[in-house]
């Protein structure tokens, strides 16, 4: 690692007064799970580093006013153990649960990987799903975007020395007539402790008298640049009953999807039997009581 000029604030605004001064490119480091590796490995020569980790207003996790927010500097751990997010956000903390191993949950942070921006990031499927916001701070002042939107890559992702502070989706609470129900999945290439080969989050409205889907969300990642929305799905699936027909129909329809996402790679074929196993497993964990897990067998 080459010498770099380093600073740590203790907050947000403490860090914005250093930034400002600053007129050259700032990288910024908070858990560091995928920094650190690039750093030592020479492929990145900041001019200058700024460590958030010791930024304690950016580590919380807290409902207001029907909406959940979550500090960038909260860490995997503290999500997955997180009770309202169990209760209310169940996508994300099954996510959080599977990020490497507990050394890795412990450290790294939920605004690092946004950032890093990988197309396997665990949490990202689940922030599309919960229909997440990023607040960002910079030089520039505060903005803040849909998390759609940031990831896109159309302009509103992070500009020059700005950072992320906050992400925010609403409740998504039960009612009398309906139940809100989530769920994560993921397929490494060996432990908990890989990268995702693939990954899934779904979050569906249940019509809880007919047993019947109102609605749904669906997000897959690590099958191109970035995860995305499966909108033709949550379509389909808009009426269906749930039974087994629904587990089979979603294991072909995401099937499809993988052939139009990785058309002729040498990953296909593994992907597409892949997601046909996560679509059973999902759609167990959704609907435990409806669907025996016995019909994952392909």
């Amino acid at each position: 690692m080459s010498d770099c000029e380093f600073a740590s604030p203790l907050t947000v605004q403490e860090g914005l007064e250093i930034i400002s001064r600053i007129n050259k490119e700032v990288t910024f480091i908070s858990g560091g799970t995928d920094l650190v590796i690039r750093l030592q490995s020479g492929k990145l020569k900041p001019a200058w580093l700024i460590d958030l980790s010791q930024i304690s207003e950016l580590k919380f996790i807290e409902e207001v006013e029907g909406r959940i927010r979550i500090g960038s500097g909260t860490t995997f751990s503290q999500i997955a153990e997180s009770s309202l997010l169990q209760g209310k956000a169940q996508c994300l903390s099954q996510a959080a649960s599977q990020v490497g191993s507990t050394q890795i949950r412990n450290r790294a942070t939920l605004g690092g990987n946004i950032a890093n921006a990988s197309p396997a990031g665990d949490s990202l499927p689940a922030l599309l799903v919960l229909e997440a916001w990023v607040t960002i701070q910079g030089p520039k002042g505060s903005r803040r975007v849909s998390f759609a939107e940031f990831q896109a890559g159309k302009g509103l992702g992070l500009k020059g020395n700005e950072i992320i502070t906050e992400i925010d989706f609403p409740v998504w609470e039960s009612s009398e007539k309906t139940r809100i129900i989530s769920a994560f999945g993921k397929l490494g290439s060996r432990t908990a402790v890989s990268i995702a080969r693939l990954n899934i989050a779904a979050r569906v409205e249940v019509d809880s008298e007919h047993d019947t889907i109102v609605k749904s969300s669906w997000a897959v990642g690590a099958l191109g640049r970035i995860p995305f929305r499966l909108e033709e799905l949550e379509l389909e699936l808009q009426g269906k009953g749930i039974n087994s027909d629904l587990a089979r129909q979603t294991a072909d329809r995401l099937t499809e999807v993988v052939d139009r996402a990785i058309p002729g790679r040498a990953s296909q074929e593994y992907k597409r039997l892949a997601i046909r196993g996560l679509a059973f497993d999902m759609l167990s964990d959704l609907f435990p009581e409806l669907i025996n897990r016995s019909m994952g067998v392909l």
